[in-house]
């Protein structure tokens, strides 16, 4: 997948009347899935380039930093989902103040027409943008005439319509529709309701940070971890004991993910700590890509550091259950 990171220096002329979507796409959830996929297929129809176009900073963290929203994901892990659903040309627009300030109809002519010469334009049904985020689907579709490209859009997709972990998502009827959305899915990560979460992501959920060094605790319990550091703006789910992979290179490994304190041990602080199943932890990177499965168990405090280990082998005669790991 190519990656643009400077719309201004960027010839998208050259790309021919690209189809293009454009949104947050925070989660890259099953309603972001659907644009994509929807996306891929108009370019494939129409032999065209298919282009994803997104923002960092989240639009909200700049509007209105007292109120943004924690994020599902990261830059990074936006942009391995998008490559992982087979999206080729990606481009982020750094979302600033001056974007932030620019009128609808302007975002429309300069960056919609005259930046990426888009011939199609695929959105979902509440796609807003431009100051204020007044630019609403009724002034896209008059701008589609006004300067022909073509504009789709897309219902929302149901959260109703799950019968397990990876049914198809379902459009909404056009009544009694409970629509999926990233403030949704924050909510019921927030809150410990992870499988609901995951259900709507339609995807294991990512934390992708930089590996730090711990206490020690988990080798003296011959548990040795991982701890991961991530970004304050990346929302983690509820503390608590979950299942997990971790992908290096080629190689999968699975474990068992601590997230929040130690109160064993009497410390508050909030950490990101995974053991993995047959892992040589020498061979890590700086960074580590890890993604959370599922839900295993609330924190505990144990009196004694004996009773927490045999507590980590249950976790762990569970969890390689769940692997289908002997």
């Amino acid at each position: 997948m190519r990656i643009h990171s400077d719309i201004k220096k960027v010839d998208f002329q050259t790309l021919v009347k690209p189809v293009v979507s454009l949104g947050t796409f925070d989660g890259v959830h099953r309603g972001h899935q659907a644009i994509i996929k929807r996306l891929l297929e108009r370019a494939k129809e129409k032999n065209k380039v298919g282009l994803v176009v997104t923002y960092e900073p989240h639009p909200q963290s700049v509007v209105a930093p007292q109120s943004a929203p924690q994020v599902l994901t990261t830059l990074e892990e936006k942009l391995y989902l998008f490559e992982r659903l087979g999206v080729q040309e990606t481009l982020v627009i750094h979302f600033d103040k001056k974007l932030s300030q620019l009128k609808p109809e302007d975002f429309v002519k300069q960056i919609l027409v005259k930046r990426l010469n888009a011939g199609e334009i695929i959105v979902g049904h509440d796609h807003a943008f431009g100051r204020n985020r007044s630019g609403k689907i009724e002034l896209l579709d008059r701008a589609s005439k006004k300067y022909n490209f073509e504009l789709e859009v897309l219902p929302p997709v149901n959260t109703k319509d799950f019968s397990n972990d990876v049914a198809q998502a379902e459009v909404c009827p056009s009544t009694g529709c409970n629509k999926i959305s990233s403030t949704k899915i924050r909510k019921e990560l927030q809150e410990g309701e992870f499988i609901e979460g995951i259900k709507m992501l339609g995807h294991s959920y990512p934390i992708w940070g930089e590996v730090i060094r711990g206490k020690g605790r988990g080798k003296i319990l011959d548990y040795p971890t991982i701890n991961l550091k991530t970004t304050p703006a990346k929302l983690l789910p509820k503390d608590g004991v979950y299942s997990a992979k971790m992908q290096i290179q080629d190689k999968a490994y699975f474990g068992m993910l601590h997230i929040g304190p130690k109160p064993t041990f009497d410390d508050s602080s909030r950490s990101i700590e995974v053991h993995l199943f047959d892992a040589n932890l020498d061979e890590f990177d700086s960074k580590a890509c890890l993604f959370v499965e599922s839900w295993i168990r609330e924190l505990q405090k144990f009196d004694t550091p004996a009773l927490l280990k045999n507590q980590l082998r249950a976790d762990e005669k569970k969890i390689k259950e769940i692997f289908h790991i002997n």
